[in-house]
Formats: C-alpha cells, sequence, structure tokens
C-alpha cells in the first residue's frame, strides 16, 4: 500500500492539484521517514516545499512527531513561512539568528558573529538591554519572528516557545552553531529534513577551515604593536607566498600585542585568541590567514542523533551522495526528462582559467553578453565563477555597453539588502533586466525565478580552485571526509548547474542556458537529463545568434504566458 493512502495526503495538501512527479516526490519523503540516512533527488520547481509541508503535516497529525526543516538561506526560510500559511494543520516556527533578528543597535552594527554575541551577552547580564528579558503575546501558528513588531527581544522570545511547536524551519548552518543546537535539543525532534543537501558537506567543513582577512587584522594589531608589523613585513620582504607559523609562537605575540590594548579591544581580544586557540594549525598567505580547526565528532554522527534523517538535492547524483555521506545510505531519484523548453550551450573557445585571463579576453565575453541581453525577452542572469571574474566583466566596461537595468550582487551584501535587490531586479521583467551575480552565491541557489523573472542564465566560468595553499588545504579536507575523487571538479559543476536552472522552475518555463567555458564539457554527467538533452558546444560569437533564433521562435508562447507566469502558486516555485 502507498504511503500516500496510508496518510490520505488529499486531506493535507493544500491546492487543488498536483504537479507532474508531485505525487512520486510525497510518497518517497514518507518512505524515507522510516528510519536511517536516506537521499531524493528530485529536479527544482518540483513542488518539493508544499510536498514536504504534506508530509510532516500528516505525520506531526498521526504520530505527535516534531520536525526540523534546515534550508539553506533567509530568503528560503521566509519562503516556507509563507507556504506554512496555506497548511492549516502544521503548526512551524522559524528559528533564526541574532543578526536577523537582533533590534538592539548597539549589537546589531557589529558584524562578526563572535563579537555580536559576546556584545548581546554583556548587555544582557549586565540588564543593559532594553528589550531583554523578552515576551511574546500570541504565538502565531506559523510563527516568524522576523516579522514581530515592538520593544521585545525578537531572538529569545522565539527561542522561548519553541517547544510547543510541531516544527522547525531554519538555515543548516544553525545546526552546527552551539546556542541554537542545544536549544534544539530541548525540542526533542525525530526527523530531520534538509533541503539543497548538496551544500551540506561543505558548510560542515567551513567549520574546519576557517580564513581572518590579514588587512582588517593588521589595521587593528599594527597600531598596538610593532612585532606584528614587524612579521608582516619580514613575510613580504621573503617572497614567501605562504608560511606555516607555530600556534603557540602566535598566539604568544598576540597577546604581547593586546596586553596592553584599551578596554575598548577586550572583545576583538577574545575573538582572535579564541579563533587561534581553536586550532591546530596556522597558515599565513596574504590576503589571509587560514585556520585550521579542531572539530568533535563527523557530520555522520550529527545526523544519526535523528530517527530519519531526508536529505534532498536537485544536483546530487547517487554516486557523489555516497561519496559525500559515509557509511549506510538510502537513495532514491525522481526523474523527469523534460522540465520547460530550454536550450542548453557550451561555449568552446573561452575560459577563465587563472592563467589565461587577460582585458581583451575579458572585453570579449563583456561585449558578447552585452549584445546578447538584447535578444533576451524578460530578465537575464550572469553568474561569474567569482567576484574575481565578476569585477573583470565590469572593468572591461560591461556597465556601458548596455542598456538595461544591471543589478550586481557585492560580496559584502547584506541579506536584507540582497533580498531589496533581487525584488526589484524581479520587478524589473515586463522590460528586462540584468542580474550580474556569482555561483554559489545566495541569488544563484538560494532564489526561485519563474517567468519572465529569468528566462536566460549565462554561466561565466567554472568556479575551481585558485592553485594556491587554501585551495589545496580544501582538496585535502574533501578527500580526507569523504570518498570523493574530485572533489573540487564536483563541487564546481555542481555549482554551475544550480546557477544554470535558474529560469526553469517549472515545466512551464522557459530556459535559454549557456555555460561559458570550454571545461564545461567536464560537467556533462552532474547536469540533469532535461539540461543536457540537445547541448550544443559553439563559438562565444555564435550565442547572440543562437538567443535570437530561441526567443523569437518563443515570444509569442512567452507573451501569452507572461500572465500566468507573474503568478504562479507557491507549490510550484518550491
Amino acid at each position: 500500500m502507498s504511503s500516500l493512502s496510508v496518510c490520505r495526503i488529499e486531506e493535507h495538501f493544500p491546492y487543488p492539484k498536483m504537479r507532474r512527479g508531485q505525487a512520486e516526490f510525497i510518497d518517497a519523503v514518507l518512505r524515507s521517514l522510516k528510519g536511517g540516512i536516506n537521499v531524493i533527488e528530485a529536479p527544482s520547481g518540483l513542488g518539493k516545499t508544499s510536498g514536504v509541508l504534506s508530509a510532516i503535516s500528516c505525520l506531526s497529525e498521526l504520530e505527535g512527531a516534531k520536525f526540523i526543516y534546515a534550508v539553506r538561506t533567509h530568503s528560503q526560510v521566509s519562503r516556507v513561512m509563507e507556504e506554512c500559511i496555506k497548511f492549516p494543520r502544521i503548526r512551524m516556527i522559524a528559528l533564526r539568528g541574532k543578526g536577523e533578528l537582533c533590534i538592539n543597535w548597539k549589537v546589531r552594527r557589529i558584524k562578526n558573529n563572535f563579537l555580536m554575541n559576546m556584545k548581546c551577552e554583556e548587555l544582557r547580564k549586565l540588564g543593559n538591554c532594553p528589550y531583554y528579558p523578552s515576551k511574546i503575546k500570541e504565538a502565531r501558528r506559523c510563527h516568524d519572528p522576523i516579522l514581530l513588531k515592538g520593544d521585545s527581544c525578537p531572538y529569545y522570545a522565539s527561542l522561548g516557545i519553541i517547544n510547543g511547536y510541531d516544527a522547525v524551519v531554519l538555515c543548516y548552518p544553525y545546526l552546527f552553531e552551539e546556542e541554537l543546537y542545544s536549544v534544539l535539543k530541548g525540542f526533542d525532534p525525530d526527523y530531520l529534513i534538509i533541503d539543497e543537501a548538496h551544500n551540506l558537506r561543505k558548510f560542515w567543513l567551513s567549520r574546519i577551515i576557517v580564513t581572518v582577512e590579514l588587512e582588517k587584522l593588521g589595521r587593528v594589531l599594527s597600531s598596538l604593536c610593532e612585532r606584528w608589523a614587524d612579521l608582516m613585513r619580514s613575510l613580504q620582504r621573503s617572497g614567501v607566498q605562504s608560511l606555516e607559523v607555530p600556534r603557540n609562537y602566535l598566539i604568544y605575540l598576540l597577546r604581547e600585542c593586546l596586553s596592553s590594548a584599551p578596554k575598548s579591544f577586550e572583545h576583538f581580544s577574545k575573538w582572535i585568541l579564541s579563533e587561534l586557540e581553536g586550532s591546530k594549525r596556522i597558515i599565513l598567505e596574504p590576503p589571509d590567514m587560514i585556520l585550521l580547526k579542531e572539530v568533535d565528532g563527523s557530520l555522520e554522527d550529527s545526523l544519526k542523533r535523528f530517527k530519519s534523517v531526508l536529505l534532498i538535492s536537485g544536483t546530487w547524483s547517487e554516486e557523489v551522495a555516497r561519496g559525500e555521506i559515509l557509511g549506510e545510505l538510502n537513495y532514491e531519484r525522481i526523474s523527469l526528462d523534460r522540465w520547460g523548453e530550454v536550450a542548453s550551450f557550451i561555449v568552446r573557445d573561452f575560459t577563465t582559467r587563472f592563467e589565461e585571463r587577460s582585458r581583451l579576453e575579458f572585453y570579449r565575453v563583456a561585449s558578447t553578453l552585452a549584445e546578447l541581453s538584447e535578444a533576451v525577452v524578460g530578465n537575464m542572469g550572469i553568474f561569474a565563477s567569482s567576484y574575481e571574474v565578476l569585477q573583470g566583466v565590469l572593468d572591461a566596461g560591461f556597465e556601458n555597453m548596455v542598456e538595461r537595468p544591471l543589478f550586481i550582487e557585492r560580496k559584502d551584501m547584506d541579506s536584507h539588502e540582497l533580498s531589496r535587490m533581487i525584488s526589484e531586479f524581479k520587478s524589473m521583467s515586463p522590460i528586462g533586466a540584468i542580474l550580474l551575480g556569482v555561483q554559489g552565491g545566495r541569488s544563484s541557489e538560494g532564489e526561485d525565478f519563474p517567468g519572465l523573472q529569468m528566462t536566460a542564465s549565462i554561466v561565466l566560468g567554472l568556479q575551481l580552485s585558485k592553485p594556491n595553499t587554501l585551495g589545496r588545504v580544501q582538496e585535502i579536507s574533501w578527500k580526507k571526509y569523504t570518498k570523493l575523487e574530485d572533489p573540487v571538479l564536483i563541487n564546481a559543476c555542481r555549482s554551475a548547474v544550480q546557477a544554470a536552472a535558474r529560469p526553469v522552475r517549472s515545466q512551464d518555463d522557459i530556459g535559454f542556458i549557456a555555460f561559458v567555458d570550454r571545461r564545461f564539457s567536464y560537467c556533462l554527467s552532474m547536469m540533469p537529463p532535461w539540461m543536457r538533452r540537445g547541448i550544443k558546444y559553439v563559438r562565444l560569437e555564435d550565442l547572440v545568434p543562437s538567443a535570437q533564433e530561441f526567443f523569437n521562435r518563443r515570444s509569442p508562447i512567452i507573451f501569452k504566458g507572461t500572465d500566468a507566469a507573474e503568478d504562479i502558486p507557491p507549490s510550484s516555485e518550491s
């Protein structure tokens, strides 16, 4: 008997009908929650969010089960909470970090999480935070603390009511944050469901390899201590690209530098010393200091705390999933060979390979993309392999070449600023705008662009590591904690495929997809069938006529479906 009939899922699913493949997905979700670690690969746009919420609604009612539903970005948390409102039997709360929720300007202005937490703790202990202790007058069924108004701390107020809910939705880096994890233990969840789980290992490894910008560190330390300035000058004069520094020596040096620092440096001192003391190796490689951390337990140990774990992804093949998650694993794939109206291309005469970059090549690609944008009906996204490549396009004069509104994702953008920019970009779809972002960034993986919100995705360059110590350390760590033979290439291809799929979020969307780097031929096996079917190898100059042909043939269909595309129900976006 199907899990769907046992659960009577029609009583929980709030929409008139399911999308193609959605019933199979919900059935797979219910089967997977019977124990162990499970992976479901399903295409983006299938309606995964509403499918997961249907399963949560059923099992929380039948079994009294409690869930953690982990997603990648803050905007995805917001989308889940918006969808929750349509499921009347679910009680769900969003668990967000202090950076999103704090309303005390003395804390909120601090960008470093460690320093922010220290300032928050100091103010609370001294009774100097006017918003703490906090109370919630009325908890909502779908409770998102970011929507709270008033003079009470939304962060600690939400922690205080979490146990009264069936499910918690959060960004999955918070699964490894000590304060929030201690709260989750009190919630006592049965099941863990993680969306976009192909990024999970990368986030887990980011706890092991930490980088600190030497320039920012130097601005503080050089004013306090000549010995730090001497160390940096010696490194520069030596011509050595990287230098491993004995941990105890560096801790001793910084303690000496900070011993006579004014009280205003107290929090900074605790932060940098805690980072060094928690490291087993320290490497100076300008512009960064690389810290290799000690870590307790494995990712698999964290997952085994739950009765059952479900890992969901649209770009996680069985071979790669089994290579990343060690131990016994159940794998299931929801396969749809045709998905939207798509034309895919690999440019064979261009690369962003570090040794082959030049101003002339950046000008060539910038001018081609500017001309290409004029052929696109709706919005276009350009996702570079790095901020350096993005800047190379801008330095080539791209802003002056295009006539359409241009939106640029900056490295230092906070989530609120990025969200506002993305909303404005989407609103420009009737006239057509251009989004310039990076692969693996929040706009290339955390956002959906249905209909005219994005009809063309240009993936510029393959995101391979620079030939430096940091890149080698990351590769060694991947090989130590996984069974992947070429983790750097796999991660690069995965980020590229995620970015490429942004326009095609349902079977009705159209997508002109161009991989602009000859090395993308290595990624063919990681592309979903609907993306790689009929893929063509072309020259850079062929992209413009190819786009003109693609959009000219489909313009009547595009404009006929514009009104519907702008108002697609949430179940089809997720």
